[in-house]
């Protein structure tokens, strides 16, 4: 049995006139005008329905929240970052909260894990994805930035899409 590959993700969101439309947020090569466009033409005001995956089969899976996904190097799960009050329980808590504020998710929709900091590590939280370079080491790794709870992120960590664990690199970028 073969695991599903991760296509492309997005935002779904619903104009006051009812009708709705997708934003792909990874996995889309048009420009970030072309991928709103449609966005964009909804009735003010707009309202987010959640996010999804799409498949290589075709398949959608939506997610509970409406965070942006970002698919992992290997296609197999998307990684999450959440801010405060954007995913919660119901009495209000966040699911993920802050230094820990990530999660990966499996291309069905299930919960991988939750990220987590090395013991030790006093980061506030994880502040985005790394889109730069990594050191040699971790190749075809995903790679997110962290920092304190009120700072701008700096410091790049490696995800290692089979464990929770963050890897420090060492690196630190200017945001």
């Amino acid at each position: 049995m073969s695991v599903q590959k991760i296509l492309k993700t997005g935002l779904r969101k619903r104009g006051a006139d009812g009708l709705e439309a997708i934003v792909f947020i990874d996995g889309d090569e048009r420009s970030t005008d072309e991928r709103w466009a449609e966005v964009r033409k909804l009735v003010q005001p707009k309202v987010e329905l959640g996010c999804a995956i799409w498949l290589e089969d075709g398949t959608k899976v939506t997610l509970p929240f409406t965070a942006l996904p970002w698919i992992l190097p290997d296609r197999t799960g998307v990684l999450v970052l959440f801010e405060s009050g954007e995913y919660t329980h119901q009495d209000g808590t966040d699911v993920f909260a802050p230094p820990n504020n990530a999660a990966i998710y499996n291309a069905d929709g299930s919960l991988r894990f939750q990220l987590r900091f090395p013991a030790g590590d006093f980061s506030g939280r994880i502040g985005g994805i790394h889109s730069g370079s990594m050191p040699d080491k971790f190749e075809g790794m995903m790679g997110v930035v962290a920092g304190s709870a009120q700072g701008m992120p700096e410091w790049v960590y490696a995800v290692d899409p089979n464990s929770p664990e963050l890897i420090s690199t060492g690196q630190w970028v200017r945001w």
